[in-house]
């Protein structure tokens, strides 16, 4: 393609990227039931710890699985798809906003080791971790507290709790001060997924145990917690069956034996090209969505495998527990949005490693864990990633998307693929904070690279401008040192998550491999994307306040993400959080007065 018609078509894109399509008629519950509610389980922490011969067998079940997971995708329709060329919003260069001489990167702990996907959720004082069939619990520094213990032990004798299947998923339900635990059950003649929900807020004392009866194979199941249910979607292909489910909170929450599941057959799936098709939905942070709004499902629609053009699609599920079977699913929205590709060829083998001729599954054309809702009040955003080619190479990068509401529909605020340099960077997961920051982790490899952990971000004053720019940058978690042969699984998703007790920091797992051994450590850290404190000459001037202080870096230089909640004095102007460009930056000094007289950015 010509350079100026590859511009021209740039901008075309970048025009269209947010449209509205026209909206579908909703549909109604094909499954409507009451879950099997077993009682309280024992304490975790008293639960036995899964012994050395349990875990082998575990693991060498797993293991065999690692191939053909999932059919392989194909591109039908790839000659004709876009783009036709570069990611169209490729950050191909690093951010270069570290704040100031400070370590971002806090605890930092090695997690359990294991085969496959990396979960874990961080609470007020506990940070729960789970991988395929084994759960962990850790206090906020990195001591074990309960566990390593198998994971379907967590369900006492439910229906299915005698398979440990996997595909694991732990949330913290800020709402209502408890842990959500959740594995599916394949071995029987039914399929169940198991459910289970904290007594308090320690997860490592008691949990009300349940199990649904579920659509066979319920596949990469992702929760979102909503006001009105605990919603679940999955990567279920054949038509006729449910991939989109409500779970009814208020009960479950107390251990009510009534609570009820509804499933929706969605219609609105993706050509079954696409090898993972999963509508994931919104997971609900601090306040609750406004009191009847519907919960939000994500999915991609990637042109050349599906056709059409590539848009994310916006469902909205409206349950109604009183009359269950007049609730509804919709898709209400198809946004346009920068050209992808998430063709890595036809099949699973897709990122390099370095030293080894084993790839590694990058799971493209899926909406990754975990879209993120947040309502300030004054607007709604919804921030969501998944990984891309960029170059059509197979160079993978993390494209993600902030979208915003105010009144009516979802637009994209601003969008990004991440991928600075030549190595590929895949397995993302995302999450805003309450002061606009987004952090961002991954898995990173290439040819050159051993497969390791990193983290980068978006600062404060970067997200007012709207940029699609990962500006802050970029941290390494784990640096690897060997590379995984043998099978091209490398986990299916990772978490990052947001501190619920400063709603700032994040915390992030992923995994790596080790050189001594086959097993996959998941490494566990927390990292934040503004500086940590500036002390000024205080030799220099007296402030209106009486206070000897003075400026040391300007505005642009050292904001760098603290602006939103710290009383920011510029020449006698206070900081315009909404409009940050109120001031003109260049020539403003920073001020922030401590009671001690030294001015401190939180």
């Amino acid at each position: 393609m010509k350079t100026t018609h590859l511009i021209a078509l740039i901008f075309l894109l970048t025009l269209t990227a947010g449209k509205v399509v026209s909206q579908d008629q909703p549909i109604y519950p094909t499954t409507i039931r009451t879950g099997h509610y077993y009682g309280l389980s024992k304490p975790l922490r008293d639960l036995p710890v899964i012994t050395d011969d349990e875990r082998k067998a575990l693991e060498e079940r797993e293991g065999k699985e690692d191939l053909n997971k999932w059919p392989n995708p194909t591109y039908p329709y790839a000659a004709t798809a876009l783009p036709q060329g570069p990611d169209p919003v490729w950050q191909n260069f690093h951010g270069e906003d570290r704040g100031f001489e400070t370590d971002a990167i806090g605890v930092n702990f090695d997690g359990q080791s294991g085969r496959l996907d990396p979960t874990g959720c961080i609470g007020p004082n506990h940070y729960m971790q789970t991988i395929n069939f084994i759960y962990a619990i850790y206090d906020r520094v990195g001591t074990l507290l309960a566990g390593p213990t198998a994971l379907n032990l967590l369900f006492g004798a439910v229906p299915g709790s005698g398979c440990n299947d996997g595909d694991p998923i732990v949330l913290y339900d800020e709402q209502a001060d408890r842990w959500l635990v959740a594995e599916f059950s394949l071995c029987g003649a039914n399929d169940y997924m198991l459910i289970a929900i904290s007594q308090t807020n320690d997860p490592t004392g008691a949990w009300h145990q349940y199990s649904f009866d579920v659509d066979d194979v319920p596949d990469y199941m992702k929760f979102g917690v909503w006001r009105d249910a605990y919603y679940m979607g999955t990567n279920t292909h054949a038509a006729g069956s449910d991939d989109c489910y409500a779970f009814e909170r208020s009960k479950m929450l107390t251990g009510d034996p009534t609570a009820q599941m509804i499933g929706f057959d969605n219609p609105w799936r993706p050509g079954n090209s696409m090898g993972v098709q999963a509508a994931i939905p919104a997971d609900n942070d601090w306040t609750f969505a406004p009191v009847g709004e519907p919960g939000i499902f994500l999915i991609l629609n990637e042109d050349g495998a599906a056709g059409g053009s590539d848009q994310l699609w916006i469902m909205e599920l409206a349950v109604n527990w009183t009359t269950p079977a007049s609730s509804t699913f919709t898709r209400v929205q198809q946004l346009n949005v920068a050209a992808f590709t998430g063709d890595f060829g036809a099949g699973w083998d897709n990122i390099a490693q370095s030293g080894v001729a084993q790839e590694l599954c990058a799971v493209s054309d899926i909406v990754m864990n975990a879209p993120q809702y947040i309502n300030f009040g004054t607007h709604e955003t919804i921030v969501l990633c998944h990984t891309v080619d960029v170059d059509n190479t197979d160079h993978a990068g993390i494209r993600w998307y902030e979208l915003r509401r105010t009144t009516g529909n979802w637009t994209i605020r601003q969008q990004g693929s991440y991928a600075p340099d030549a190595h590929s960077r895949f397995m993302g997961s995302i999450h805003m904070n309450q002061y606009h920051e987004i952090g961002l982790g991954y898995s990173i490899s290439s040819s050159t690279l051993f497969p390791g952990i990193r983290v980068c971000g978006q600062n404060a004053l970067e997200n007012a401008l709207a940029t699609g720019i990962m500006n802050v940058a970029e941290m390494t978690v784990v640096t690897g040192t060997v590379s995984q042969t043998g099978s091209n699984r490398w986990g299916d998703y990772t978490a990052c998550f947001v501190d619920p007790v400063d709603d700032r920091t994040f915390w992030y797992t992923n995994m790596y491999f080790l050189t001594t051994t086959n097993a996959r450590p998941r490494k566990i850290c927390s990292f934040n994307v503004y500086p940590a404190t500036i002390y000024v000459d205080q030799s220099v001037a007296t402030s209106g306040n009486g206070t000897s202080a003075a400026p040391v870096k300007t505005v642009k230089e050292a904001l760098n993400g603290a602006g939103n909640g710290t009383d920011l004095y510029i020449k006698g102007g206070t900081y315009d959080e909404v409009n940050p460009l109120f001031f003109p930056y260049e020539d403003m000094m920073l001020y922030k007065w401590g009671t001690s007289g030294n001015p401190v950015i939180k």
